[in-house]
């Protein structure tokens, strides 16, 4: 099973194939997608990505994982800080 692909994508809208959802952020895994909501994890663009997004998305059967930025290029993917072990 493969991921869903990325319909569109412009500042602040996000729209995955099969999904009749507009996302501001989302993750997506083979066979889903959802909304990102940052406060669940304590997201912020610094420090960045934290090690329960990526586990999430991991356990839902991800092999490669692409973390995207955001348009402005502000959203930090916590490796450099060492915060993210991505040895699964």
């Amino acid at each position: 099973m493969t991921s869903p692909e990325i319909a569109s994508l412009s500042w602040g809208q996000m729209k995955v194939k099969g999904s009749n959802t507009t996302y501001k952020d989302c993750k997506v895994w083979p066979g889903g997608s959802r909304t990102w909501d940052w406060r669940e994890t304590g997201t912020e663009h610094s420090p960045g990505v934290q090690p329960a997004d990526v586990k999430e998305v991991v356990e839902k059967g991800v092999q490669t994982l692409v973390i995207g930025r955001g348009m402005s290029e502000a959203l930090k993917d916590g490796i450099q800080g060492g915060q993210l072990d991505l040895d699964y």
